[in-house]
């Protein structure tokens, strides 16, 4: 039985230490941990209750045989009053199968006792560790609270701190274009005060205008280079 009980405790340990392998989030590790730490104290309750419970069948038992017993060897006495050595055989005879009988049920017995000592030490250390096991983490859960909260102001001040850069660059880009805004129109106000040409038209009308200029222009040029050339020649 020391080896199963042995056994037992390496095999509870082992699970236990694999339990933080199957959840991402440390808080759900926790939790499970925890609650596989209960099942397993609540089974080893369960197994003591058993234990107990068979123990006090076979206890049982054993008073139903002590009271035989004590009959068979009353009845012996009584068949020997009565001179009946052959009846007071038999009685003792069948008294001593039953202290065979009684024997063996108290070295049952006795053995399972030192089976529940056994079990409520492993049930009284499990509990300790169950307790120790639910302060810690209480308390784990609660740092991973405040470094999660730590890390998601973080994260948003970071993203913060892109959105006023970004706002920053725009507010500079909308200075310029206004700065840029306000020197055109200073340079129109001073054309305008000083009477300098200020072409209203659009650019396309003006290009056609120009082209008309142009052309008359060309125009009396070569009237005027005929007007030369034929008073060279005399005409």
């Amino acid at each position: 039985m020391t080896g199963f009980w042995d056994r037992l405790k390496a095999s509870i340990e082992a699970k236990l230490n694999k339990l933080l392998e199957s959840f991402e989030d440390p808080r759900e590790q926790l939790d499970y941990a925890y609650d596989k730490l209960v099942q397993q104290l609540h089974n080893v309750d369960m197994s003591l209750a058993r234990a107990i419970a068979a123990r006090k069948k076979l206890e049982f038992e054993l008073e139903r045989i002590n009271e035989k017993i004590s009959d068979l060897e009353e009845k012996a006495k009584q068949a020997l009053k009565m001179g009946r050595e052959d009846l007071a055989r038999k009685a003792l005879e069948r008294k001593h199968v039953l202290m065979n009988q009684k024997e063996v049920l108290e070295k049952k017995i006795a053995d399972m006792k030192e089976d529940e000592e056994k079990l409520k030490e492993i049930r009284d250390k499990l509990k300790t560790k169950v307790d120790l096991f639910k302060a810690k983490k209480e308390q784990l859960k609660a740092e991973y609270e405040v470094s999660k909260a730590q890390v998601e102001v973080q994260e948003m001040i970071t993203g913060l701190g892109d959105d006023m850069a970004s706002a920053g660059m725009a507010i500079e880009r909308a200075e310029s274009k206004i700065e840029e805004m306000k020197a055109r129109a200073a340079a129109l106000d001073e054309l305008l005060a000083t009477g300098g040409a200020l072409d209203v038209l659009e650019p396309e009308e003006k290009d056609e205008i120009e082209r008309e200029l142009d052309k008359i222009k060309i125009e009396s040029s070569v009237e005027e280079e005929l007007r030369r050339l034929k008073a060279e020649l005399g005409e």
